[in-house]
């Protein structure tokens, strides 16, 4: 118990800096009073480790108070707020690619005030268009202004960037120039290298939603996830799911420790397997959990090597002590908090609560059957139960909802986990040497990343399935914690498997074929037509016999991957046509994904840009490398995708790099005229086509006399990324004869089945 007072001591004294500002010099001088105190009383046990905690508290406040950043003229963050500089840096970690951009941490080494370069040292977080070609240890040259992070009444990212080192973000005005390549540390650069590859694995062999979620699960890449998924998760208390952990760590463990034996022998295997996980912890970001999880998981490895006893407690104590001496500002870190809550959690109560499980259900059966019971249960509820004891009090205390859900969702989904782990694992790896062998692998771990998504989003659709909490301040939390750890008594023991190996394989393998049925039956087509909007701007749509079509790439990226995902046969990568109908960015983000992920037939599209634009650059690259047929529309051109179901160019307009088509399905007609101008709606008139559709993809501005010549009965207006894309007045007013639809309000589909028309 030493080790834990020691670590609570070092916290403390954190804390007590953080609030008291003192010069260093004065925490200094106050290591007298405990080291003078431990001469004293050193033959006292219980004073000397009294006296030793209170040394370890104020060397914590020396730590922290010697950790502070001090800016001056070197420094980036003096010159935040001070308008634009041209800036030179490094980007110094894996860059974070988002829905709309790409977040580069950049430590910078120079900017020119007054056409005078100076040298500057802070690491900036910088924020360029998605499709930028840049990477770990590329130096770049940027043009913008670093400013200091926001903060709210909610929320700092001003304190939460500060924690990682960064104190300042620059906004881009101008392009970013790479000047150099491969400027940063030769491992590192392996390292994000082997991740990229790996990643792109994943994507390669599953369909999104799964292949983000086993990114995020598997390689720490979760920025994938689409936004309702992932509120999902966090709706039903199951976001620890994505988030690397001790379970990933202790697989990684046992693979390491089981190969390095036969490699190297008993004797070193130890060394082979601290190794791994230092390298597997780098590799998926090295996030608070990660590390936590990788510093325990080393102690056991060398209690096991030493032949030395392994407390649970104590390796906690030890990782929250090492962690805290590295970066002490760790402490106010939610993930570091939830991450040492719930492990606290596992260690303290699974033991009791096993016992209590067994007592009541031996009320009902036997002794033996009550424990095959809890046994079954252990994995899943009473282990969830236990880290929610700690955790939930946090989690209602930062983000103000409490979920009614968690356990039900954790019970169902967590024994899934450890084979999502193990086969996405198994399917990466072997992909990775032979993609065709991981393919057939992926399949498997489809069946329980799909079963895992299903049961999150459908627990967080229920009615009350979590609601908003107002008020919980921190003396209500800290009171909650004071009475739960004072009334709780310290113990725990490991815990064991209890159900057998061939029930458990036969519910697996039922799963997996299970899985694979639901699939079929909500993919197979169904004679029918399906016309999906989704919000920001992309179309998709499947024709009767299953020929899929994706229009624009408005919506964010991972929106569209996942709806492909969920809308296709999980061992599908075909689309049959892409189409492009303006090229600018706003138009092709997510297309540009979609080229990445699938194999795509034909491409229609308008011509190039004047100045293309480091998206449409890459398009075109992406277009060349995979050889995809490529049409450039012209007015009045067609092209069939199947019988009674083609997609007709209504005009191109080469000026402007934008086009309208028409999708003709069956019986229904949807004219595609978003980027249609005012001038351009005239032009349409003045050629005096036919424009009459049933559904029409209304622009924000528009002529009535357009309106009356389209004729429409639907109008679906897609929502916009800021308050300005709002519809306005004047366009409700000319659509007022249609039915509005928009999609900010949720994502809309048609369905067409013969005559009928079903809208959802």
């Amino acid at each position: 118990m030493l080790l834990t007072y020691i670590a609570l001591a070092f916290a403390a004294g954190i804390a007590v800096a953080s609030v008291i500002s003192l010069p260093l010099i004065v925490w200094v001088w106050w290591l007298s009073l405990p080291l003078g105190l431990l001469l004293i009383w050193r033959r006292d046990p219980l004073l000397r480790r009294a006296h030793l905690c209170l040394l370890v508290f104020f060397l914590a406040a020396i730590r922290y108070t010697a950790a502070l950043p001090q800016f001056d003229d070197h420094a980036l963050a003096t010159y935040n707020d001070r308008g634009a500089l041209l800036l030179v840096g490094v980007i110094s970690d894996y860059p974070d690619v988002r829905d709309y951009a790409t977040n580069l941490r950049v430590a910078v080494t120079r900017i020119r005030i007054d056409n005078v370069w100076r040298d500057v040292s802070g690491d900036a977080l910088v924020q360029v268009p998605r499709e930028t070609d840049a990477r770990y240890g590329d130096q770049l040259q940027v043009f913008g202004e670093p400013a200091t992070p926001f903060e709210s009444e909610d929320f700092s990212y001003k304190d939460y960037l500060a924690r990682k080192g960064i104190h300042s973000i620059v906004r881009v005005y101008g392009g970013v120039k790479i000047l150099a390549r491969d400027q940063g540390n030769p491992f590192y650069a392996a390292l994000y290298a082997f991740r990229d590859r790996a990643v792109a694995t994943v994507y390669a062999i599953l369909p999104d939603p799964a292949a983000a979620l086993l990114a995020g699960i598997l390689l720490g890449v979760d920025s994938g996830i689409p936004r309702d998924v992932r509120d999902a998760f966090s709706a039903t208390n199951t976001a620890h799911i994505i988030a690397i952990s001790g379970f990933n760590i202790a697989i990684v463990a046992g693979i390491l420790a089981a190969l390095a034996r036969r490699a190297v022998g008993e004797r070193r295997a130890a060394v082979i397997v601290i190794l791994g996980l230092v390298a597997y912890t780098l590799l998926v970001g090295a996030s608070e959990s990660v590390v936590r999880a990788a510093i325990m998981g080393s102690l056991s490895v060398l209690a096991l090597h030493f032949h030395r006893q392994n407390t649970a407690l104590n390796s906690l104590a030890a990782a929250a002590l090492l962690m805290l001496a590295w970066n002490p500002f760790t402490l106010y870190d939610l993930g570091f908090q939830l991450s040492f809550l719930a492990t606290l959690g596992l260690i303290l109560y699974v033991t009791p609560l096993s016992a209590a499980f067994e007592n009541f259900f031996s009320r009902f059966t036997s002794s033996e059957r009550a424990k095959q019971i809890v046994g079954a249960l252990g994995d899943s509820f009473i282990v969830t139960l236990a880290a929610q004891i700690t955790t939930t009090p946090l989690i209602v205390f930062a983000f103000h909802r409490l979920s009614l859900v968690g356990l039900l969702t954790n019970l169902i989904v967590l024994p899934a986990q450890p084979a999502v782990m193990i086969w996405g694992g198994i399917a990466t790896f072997l992909a990775l040497i032979v993609q065709p062998v991981g393919q057939v692998i992926a399949w498997i771990a489809w069946a329980f990343l799909e079963f895992t998504i299903v049961v999150v989003q459908a627990t967080a659709s229920l009615p009350f399935g979590s609601f908003q909490v107002g008020r919980f301040d921190a003396p209500i939390l800290a009171a909650y914690y004071l009475l739960l750890f004072g009334a709780t008594r310290v113990g725990w023991q490991t815990i064991r498997a209890r159900v057998a190996l061939r029930p458990a394989l036969a519910l697996g393998v039922a799963l997996v074929i299970g899985m694979w049925v639901w699939n079929f039956a909500l993919t197979t087509p169904d004679d029918k037509t399906h016309v999906v909007f989704l919000d920001g701007g992309t179309t998709i749509a499947q024709s009767p016999r299953g020929a899929r079509v994706v229009i624009d790439g408005g919506a964010p990226p991972s929106t569209v991957l996942s709806a492909l995902g969920q809308r296709m046969p999980f061992w599908d990568r075909a689309i049959d046509l892409l189409v492009l109908t303006d090229a600018g960015d706003d138009h092709l983000a997510a297309l540009v994904t979609v080229l990445e992920r699938y194999d795509v037939r034909q491409i229609v599209q308008v011509n190039a840009p004047a100045k293309p634009t480091a998206a449409y650059l890459k398009w075109r690259d992406l277009i060349a490398s995979k050889r995809v047929p490529v049409f450039f529309a012209q007015a009045g051109a067609a092209i069939t995708v199947e019988r009674n179901w083609r997609l007709e160019i209504v005009s191109a307009r080469e000026e402007t790099a934008a086009a309208t088509a028409r999708l003709r399905a069956g019986n229904l007609a949807m004219l595609f005229a978003e980027s249609a101008s005012a001038d351009d709606q005239t032009a349409l008139l003045k050629a005096g086509d036919d424009l009459t559709s049933s559904v029409l993809i209304a622009p924000r501005k528009i002529t009535n006399d357009f309106v009356d010549a389209v004729n429409p009965q639907f109008a679906i207006l897609f929502g916009g990324r800021t308050a300005r894309d709002k519809p306005s007045a004047d366009l409700l007013a000319a659509l007022a004869r249609a039915t509005i639809l928009q999609t900010e309000r949720g994502t809309i589909e048609m369905i067409v089945d013969g005559q009928t028309l079903v809208i959802k």
